[in-house]
């Protein structure tokens, strides 16, 4: 009995130790889209403590950012296109944390990028009407339609793996760098699910990206737009700025307003 005592303050303290390792899960869908200049990168969190990041940036800050949110590993792990601003935080993020599984859009990556890949616990270059539920969470894939994809077909922004994320609360679209003639593919073969709440500007802001089409279609009540502060390319474009605001759909800027946090729904500014 003297024994079962000792022990169990010891078991106990290992066990709280172990859960304040371990970040608190959301109480809704949680979304970040991180500040990362002119790049991509997001963090979805589910109440059941799943993880899914998509894209990495431009470098190693991502993997800080992921473990400033105290994150231990990731469940999955998106590339949404080949682009540097996609994929050049990939290595530190391999090197940081276990990848489960990892999507890539199957077009021909950079000989130095391809061996990362591999490094991945699983990973797979995923097409049109690929689906994977998380508990309550749906993941499904609007394109590319079919494989291989080489990069002199057309641009390597038009073969961006789009990937919606459904949740009984909200419903987000994440498109990569699409441009028309990608948009055009999905509103040939997926029209009726395009529909989101939130939708991630596509290819920074550019007026290539965005359309009176794509907001129609999309319908997002939030728009949020991940670019670097006084980028060269003039992301975003003033067109698309006024475009969704006679839509009547809330913006975000991470140049202007740093990391977006969305629960459910909502976001809100980290500035």
């Amino acid at each position: 009995m003297q024994r079962k005592r000792a022990i169990a303050p010891i078991a106990l303290a290992v066990l709280l130790a172990a859960c304040a390792s371990k970040p608190q899960p959301p109480q809704d869908l949680s979304v970040t889209f991180f500040d990362v200049g002119q790049a991509d990168a997001a963090l979805i969190r589910t109440p059941e403590n799943e993880t899914i990041v998509v894209d990495t940036g431009h470098d190693a800050r991502t993997a800080e950012l992921l473990r400033g949110e105290g994150i231990k590993d990731i469940d999955l792990l998106v590339l949404s296109n080949a682009h540097a601003e996609h994929t050049g935080g990939l290595a530190a993020i391999l090197d940081a944390f276990p990848v489960h599984e990892l999507w890539y859009s199957g077009l021909d990556y950079k000989s130095q990028i391809r061996p990362l890949l591999e490094r991945a616990e699983h990973f797979e270059a995923i097409t049109s009407g690929a689906e994977k539920h998380i508990g309550k969470l749906t993941l499904s894939v609007l394109h590319p339609e079919s494989l291989p994809l080489r990069a002199r077909d057309s641009s390597p922004n038009n073969h961006s793996l789009v990937l919606k994320v459904a949740y009984p609360t909200a419903l987000y679209l994440f498109p990569g760098d699409c441009e028309m003639e990608c948009w055009e593919d999905m509103f040939k073969y997926h029209r009726s699910e395009l529909r989101a709440n939130v939708l991630k500007a596509a290819y920074h802001g550019s007026e290539n990206g965005t359309t009176s089409g794509v907001l129609s279609n999309v319908r997002p009540k939030t728009f949020v737009i991940s670019c670097g502060r006084g980028n060269e390319f003039g992301h975003p474009n003033e067109s698309v700025l006024e475009m969704v605001q006679k839509l009547g759909a809330q913006i975000f800027r991470t140049d202007q307003q740093g990391a977006i946090r969305c629960l459910g729904t909502v976001c809100k500014a980290s500035k």
